[in-house]
């Protein structure tokens, strides 16, 4: 069954996870059309992440800082103080992505998508056009910029092992004060190993545009074509009722 699309809207990204999950819970673990805001990316309670940090170490996953790294690599970015030395830390020869790819092969990560998509004979990094189109431009528009993940073919009818994030919208709002925001869309989103890291990542993104951009961060949206939890559902249901 393809349900009516349900929003769920907290203040950090945490919370929103919190909330998704227990919808979840009700719906029977599994969703489409998941539409999920987070108004404030950077909230965070340690405690919370503690317990969830724990708890993907005792279930034997990927824990979230390595999940959110896939999509900013924020430890990396502190280090790097702006976006010129942060794109070349991770992307030249020997950097961090290829370090991460030779120790998992795979399609790659999103962050590497976002500032190295190889696509028609050329390379792009999408991030530092956006950054510099609307640092730039007298007029900005509230709805050119955007990231695309997939390649189009086959990892556009893949159903495992290619990009489960395909695009995200960079909303711009000058009206008063110069604001972003991101708009994420997912095709499958595991909310048992992914999504809590996911969010995290995506609200460190968005802090990061919003720092490269001299301007505030505004709300990450994030839209789930299919949420799923399809095992340690005992489990995940024990530690969310704990929180």
């Amino acid at each position: 069954m393809i349900n009516e699309p349900i929003l769920l809207v907290a203040d950090g990204f945490q919370q929103a996870w919190l909330k998704a999950v227990r919808k979840l819970i009700f719906f029977r673990w599994e969703l489409r059309n998941l539409i999920v805001q987070i108004r404030s990316p950077g909230l965070f309670d340690q405690n919370i992440h503690k317990r969830i940090s724990d708890f993907a170490e005792k279930e034997g996953f990927l824990g979230p800082k390595h999940i959110a790294y896939t999509i900013f690599p924020y430890g990396v970015y502190g280090r790097a103080r702006n976006a010129p030395k942060l794109f070349h830390e991770y992307n030249r020869p020997k950097g961090l992505y290829e370090r991460l790819h030779r120790r998992k092969p795979s399609w790659g990560t999103y962050f590497r998508r976002m500032t190295h998509y190889e696509g028609a004979g050329n390379v792009v990094n999408q991030l530092a056009n956006i950054i510099d189109a609307v640092r730039t431009r007298e007029n900005l528009s509230k709805a050119a910029y955007t990231v695309v993940i997939q390649n189009p073919g086959r990892e556009t009818v893949r159903p495992r092992g290619g990009p489960c994030l395909n695009y995200i919208a960079v909303q711009i709002d000058s009206s008063h004060s110069a604001t972003v925001g991101l708009l994420a869309v997912f095709r499958n989103h595991d909310f048992l190993e992914k999504a809590y890291g996911n969010y995290w990542g995506l609200c460190n993104l968005l802090r990061f545009l919003a720092a490269e951009m001299d301007a505030q961060p505004g709300p990450l949206t994030c839209i789930s074509s299919h949420a799923y939890v399809i095992t340690k559902m005992a489990a995940l249901k024990a530690l969310v009722e704990g929180l």
